[in-house]
C-alpha cells in the first residue's frame, strides 16, 4: 500500500486566511486606480494648457519684428512660422468657436470633451468621471482678464 500525502484542512484554511487578508488590501487600491488616472489626466492637461500658453507667447515675443504679433494688443490674428493664431496680448485665446486658431487647436487633449464656457474660457470635461462636470480643466483668455490666462483644474468629481 502506498500512503497518499496531501494538504491538512488546517494548513488550506491558513493559507484561504492569508489570501483574504492579502485581497483585503489589495482590492481597494486597484479600485481607485481609475480615479487617480483620472485626477493625473487632468493635472496633466492644466499643465499642458499653461506649458502651450507660455510656449506660443514667448513664439509672439521672438517673432514680434518679422509676424506683427503684439503682447500689448487685447486681439491679435496672424501667422507666425506658418501657424495661424489667434492671441490676446500674447497669450493663446480661449475661442468663440472650437478647432480655430484658438487653445484647443494647440492642444491634444484625447480623452476629453471641449466646450466653450461663455465667451472668455474653454472647458476640458473627462467624460468618464462619476461626475464630468467637477473632473475638468478650464482655460481662460487672456481679453477678459488683466491681459493674463489664467487655467483651473477641478479634480473634485474624478
Amino acid at each position: 500500500m502506498r500512503r497518499q500525502s496531501g494538504f491538512t484542512i488546517i494548513e488550506l484554511v491558513v493559507v484561504i486566511v492569508i489570501l483574504g487578508v492579502l485581497s483585503a488590501f489589495a482590492v481597494p487600491r486597484f479600485m481607485s486606480l481609475d480615479q487617480r488616472a483620472r485626477v493625473a489626466a487632468v493635472q496633466a492637461l492644466g499643465g499642458t494648457l499653461q506649458s502651450t500658453a507660455y510656449q506660443v507667447r514667448s513664439l509672439c515675443m521672438a517673432t514680434a519684428v518679422q509676424s506683427g504679433c503684439s503682447t500689448t494688443s487685447s486681439s491679435w490674428q496672424g501667422t507666425i512660422n506658418g501657424k495661424g493664431y489667434w492671441l490676446n496680448y500674447g497669450w493663446p485665446d480661449s475661442g468663440d468657436e472650437l478647432n480655430g486658431r484658438q487653445i484647443d487647436a494647440l492642444i491634444d487633449y484625447s480623452g476629453f470633451r471641449a466646450y466653450l464656457v461663455g465667451p472668455p474660457s474653454t472647458r476640458f470635461v473627462r467624460d468618464d468621471a462619476p461626475t464630468p462636470d467637477n473632473c475638468s480643466v478650464t482655460y481662460y483668455d487672456a481679453y477678459y482678464l488683466p491681459q493674463h490666462y489664467q487655467v483651473t483644474v477641478d479634480t473634485s468629481g474624478c
